[in-house]
């Protein structure tokens, strides 16, 4: 049983490192965006764009670096184009939920951000394990 857990600990080592790095990943974007909105004062779409670029940029390089042990330079260009790809697809339905729920749903916008963010994960830890950063 032991061993059982202890395996399956160390085959999902990397889904746990990502799940470290996207919550803070997850902090950081939204500090941006709410510092955005509430003390710039700029609307929740941009602020949200805004947010998520800063984040893009923390997340590749720990993604990178940490989660999947990618260290070579060799492959940073297809790296990076992959990883940019994986990010608008998911910021595409990250966006798209956000404006369905504030949009048509009246949800509060700090609510719609979190809720959205949430989407996010589970389709960019796919795509980036299994096509970005494959093994």
């Amino acid at each position: 049983m032991v061993s059982s857990v202890i395996k399956l600990l160390k085959s999902n080592i990397s889904m746990f490192k990502y799940i470290a790095v996207g919550i803070i990943n997850t902090l950081i974007s939204l500090f941006t965006i709410m510092l955005c909105m509430y003390v710039f004062k700029i609307a929740y779409d941009i602020s949200n764009l805004i947010g998520y670029i800063v984040g893009l940029i923390n997340s590749f390089i720990w993604n990178k670096l940490w989660v999947f042990k990618k260290r070579g330079t060799r492959q940073i260009v297809k790296e990076m184009s992959l990883f940019l790809g994986v990010f608008l697809i998911c910021y595409l339905i990250q966006f798209l939920c956000l404006k369905l729920f504030v949009e048509k749903l009246n949800w509060n916008e700090y609510l719609s951000q979190i809720t959205a963010m949430v989407i996010y994960t589970v389709p960019g830890y796919l795509l980036n394990r299994f096509l970005t950063f494959k093994k």
